[in-house]
């Protein structure tokens, strides 16, 4: 599977160092510089042609737009993952999503599938921080459980291999409509570590028979 990360800050690297240390092909691109956005959007394309599944590990803000524009036209039925958080966005820089904040009975993920129906879209990995990749989820104790929400049967596959080969224990959550459920869970883990000052290294892991996680099996 070859990898785009839309996305440089500390959860884009660290999925991308993960992925690679497990043989993946992965390609990195910034959603944005000081370039110019002709350059910017060129970089941005032919990661997506050459990926068969892309990450946005961006704000929800430049996902939503992302997902909105041009890119959200380009999906030809490819996976798509949403990594985004709305609700942390809005704590750490309100004025960032006057204009993309969900509605109270919406969620990120149902935005940004709404957005790109051309995707099969994808919410994972929001529930984890960069700090829970970098150090390894199997590192401490038992796998860290990895929810996954998604209409798409392929997308969960794909999603699934991700996960796997980052070492969590991934999880069919249900469909995108279960994404406001995922973005709840993981401001609720933020506000546990920051309680417990431990610098994101909060995860959860849910007990259950290894032939009942979800609905794909490898």
């Amino acid at each position: 599977m070859n990898v785009g990360i839309v996305g440089t800050g500390p959860m884009g690297l660290a999925l991308a160092h993960g992925l690679r240390s497990a043989d993946l092909g992965v390609q990195l691109c910034s959603a944005g510089s000081r370039r110019g956005a002709a350059r910017d959007q060129r970089e941005l394309f032919e990661l997506v042609d050459w990926a068969s599944a892309i990450i946005l590990a961006v704000p929800f803000p430049i996902a939503l737009a992302m997902a909105s524009g041009p890119l959200g036209k380009r999906g030809e039925g490819r996976t798509l993952v949403d990594v985004t958080n709305p609700t942390m966005t809005q704590v750490t820089n309100p004025a960032m999503t006057r204009a993309a904040s969900p509605p109270p009975d919406r969620s990120g993920g149902e935005r940004i599938a709404e957005a790109a129906p051309g995707w099969r879209v994808a919410k994972a990995f929001n529930t984890v921080s960069a700090a829970v990749v970098e150090q390894g989820p199997r590192s401490q104790g038992p796998p860290v459980s990895l929810p996954v929400a998604s209409d798409h049967s392929l997308a969960l596959r794909d999603v699934f291999v991700l996960a796997e080969a980052l070492g969590f224990e991934p999880l069919d959550a249900g469909g995108i409509d279960s994404s406001r459920h995922l973005e709840s869970l993981a401001v609720l883990l933020r506000q546990i570590s920051a309680r417990q000052h431990r610098s994101g290294r909060v995860s959860i892991h849910i007990d259950l028979d290894h032939d009942k996680r979800g609905a794909y099996q490898r």
